[in-house]
């Protein structure tokens, strides 16, 4: 049985569910929307461009945060890390936690400097210079890493609560309708 209460994985899950929808919301509104270029036109361009961006800068802030220390500068953090070494897991259930954000480095580490240099702070250097590709990563893996975010919330909630990580994946409809009503009026 793990030492985390119901209220702190509860906060936990929220946490981790609005980097989903957070990223299913740009990826659907953008990288998958077959009726993109209707949102591209000069008319809207400059709306939805910021849009993304903000989408774009919150979704790559929340997965840093997420995989931050368990303890940093006296401070508690709320992440990956906090959930496996406090939970009192069995070796088990920690070399699975341990196994699903391995699976997560492979985004993680680069979205962690995009943060420290450009989402959290405005280094000068990467500003001015250009330094350094901050925030990439290969095509499809963030499919891979959110997979493996999903699983390490359902091991946790299935361990502790008893019952399957439930998570709004509702996004792609609710993009779908607002692109239905876009397109009604923009006609």
């Amino acid at each position: 049985m793990s030492h985390h209460t119901e209220v702190i994985l509860k906060e936990f899950f929220k946490i981790c569910d609005w980097l989903l929808q957070t990223y299913q919301m740009r990826m659907y509104l953008f990288d998958e929307n077959p009726d993109v270029d209707s949102i591209r036109t000069p008319r809207h361009d400059h709306f939805f461009y910021r849009i993304q961006e903000v989408f774009q800068e919150s979704w790559l802030h929340q997965l840093a945060k997420l995989h931050d220390p368990a303890v940093q500068g006296g401070n508690v953090n709320l992440s990956l890390d906090y959930i496996i070494e406090f939970g009192g897991w069995n070796s088990e259930i920690k070399s699975e936690l341990y196994s699903c954000k391995e699976k997560m480095a492979i985004i993680s580490k680069s979205v962690k400097t995009a943060r420290n240099k450009l989402l959290s702070h405005n280094d000068l250097k990467t500003i001015t210079e250009g330094v350094g590709d901050y925030g990439s990563f290969a095509q499809g893996e963030d499919i891979k890493y959110f997979s493996s975010l999903k699983d390490f919330c359902e091991i946790v909630s299935q361990s502790v609560l008893g019952k399957p990580f439930v998570y709004d994946d509702m996004v792609k409809n609710d993009v779908d309708a607002f692109m239905t009503q876009f397109l009604r009026g923009n006609t």
